[in-house]
């Protein structure tokens, strides 16, 4: 009898102690990612290196939005989300919009992917000296007509996070340019650079890298400025989603006469509850061992992401326990 109990209480307390330092497989499927640019070629590569590192796993990529992405793995749809920003991880904790419940306890930290999501804030120079406008301030007194090139509100992070937090630290809101006499062109960046290069757009408010090619050929046949503004002021609306104003530095487009402040954005893979923490645990391992490999994925992962900084945690969402016990066993996190 008292070895029934006994190996009943092994029985409970084993997998708390389980062995993941083994080559057996894992099953995961990652969201987040729209179907083609830079988010899918990101969540390719680093299942790429998780399915390399464990052999015969079924790692794969399901399309989605950052926004999306967070809910579907809330709900059980997908098991990891590679986009997440402090926007998505406040919006769907709280349960704001475009988030229709609180989500918060179903999904949890597992690393920060980079830290350097640049929102461009551009004009054309044509609207700009059309309009007397040089900056936020400016924009905010004449209320000028723009047709603004932005992000579906359901893609929270280059929207709400972003360009609706600075507007509203300069006293006006994003319901205001149609009541100035606006118009909107919604997609994602390259609808947006489309339309200013078409002459559809005025004004770009979107996420692209630094010293981007295609904002440089843009620039070359329509030209275009920054919109100045207060690093203070855009410190203020990064804070809400715990991000933090950066300055983009002159000369990073030939546009650019001076230094201009912008919202600087982490991204991060979040994890649903539901999850194991062998499958968590597994992929913090593979993609931490595999640095090399996964800055050769290139773009933002090439010049930000760090196996020192995968813990890093700017919304100090809980971690996953597979994640944090990886972290822990690397002297990661305390």
């Amino acid at each position: 009898m008292k070895a029934l109990l006994l190996a009943a209480a092994l029985a409970v307390v084993a997998p708390a102690f389980a062995d993941f330092n083994d080559k057996n497989p894992i099953n995961a499927t990652v969201t987040g990612a729209t179907p083609s640019g830079y988010p899918r070629t990101m969540v390719e590569g680093l299942n790429a290196v998780v399915r390399d590192a464990y052999p015969g796993s079924a790692v794969s990529f399901k399309p989605n939005s950052p926004g999306g992405g967070v809910l579907a793995i809330a709900e059980g749809q997908a098991d990891f989300t590679a986009t997440a920003t402090g926007t998505e991880v406040k919006l769907a904790n709280e349960g704001q919009s475009p988030y229709t419940k609180p989500l918060k306890g179903k999904f949890s930290y597992v690393m920060q992917l980079y830290d350097n999501q640049f929102i461009h804030f551009l004009m054309t120079k044509e609207w700009a000296d059309a309009n007397g406008i040089k900056s936020w301030a400016d924009i905010a007194k004449k209320k000028p007509k723009m047709r603004l090139a932005i992000n579906r509100p359901d893609n929270p992070q280059t929207t709400i996070g972003g360009p609706y937090e600075v507007m509203k630290a300069y006293g006006f809101s994003i319901n205001d340019i149609e009541k100035w006499g606006g118009s909107f062109v919604l997609g994602n960046s390259q609808i947006g650079l489309d339309a200013i290069t078409d002459g559809k757009a005025d004004v770009f408010m979107n996420a692209r890298n630094l010293a981007d090619s295609l904002v440089k050929d843009i620039a070359g046949k329509r030209p275009l400025l920054w919109i100045d503004g207060d690093r203070a002021t855009v410190q203020k609306a990064a804070d809400t989603f715990s991000n933090k104003a950066d300055m983009v530095e002159k000369g990073t487009y030939a546009f650019m006469e001076k230094d201009y402040p912008t919202v600087r954005m982490w991204v991060s893979l979040l994890a649903g509850s539901h999850v194991p923490d062998e499958v968590v645990y597994k992929y913090v391992k593979s993609i931490a061992e595999g640095e090399a490999r996964v800055q050769a994925i290139g773009g933002s992962l090439k010049t930000s992401f760090t196996t020192a900084k995968m813990a890093t945690n700017p919304a100090k969402l809980p971690y996953h326990p597979g994640a944090l016990r990886y972290y822990k066993e690397k002297g990661l996190v305390k």
